[in-house]
């Protein structure tokens, strides 16, 4: 009977064993996830102010146009 004891304690260490490096591995690719998406945040802000200083740009020129005018 104590074989069989030591047998299921080991058996369930190894299943909790598992299941935390599972779920360390998930975490991880969590992180890389969002560390991902951090760089598209930023790479879409810096186009977002691109544009923006563009269309002031065009703002100024068409001013500029109809002052001409």
């Amino acid at each position: 009977m104590e074989s069989f004891k030591e047998g299921m304690a080991n058996f369930v260490a190894t299943i909790t064993a598992g299941m935390l490096l599972s779920t360390g591995a998930m975490l991880i690719t969590v992180g890389n996830q969002q560390a991902k998406v951090m760089v598209q945040i930023e790479s879409i802000t810096e186009k977002l102010a691109t544009l923006t200083e563009n269309v002031a740009e065009l703002e100024v020129r068409v001013r500029t146009l109809e002052i001409k005018r």
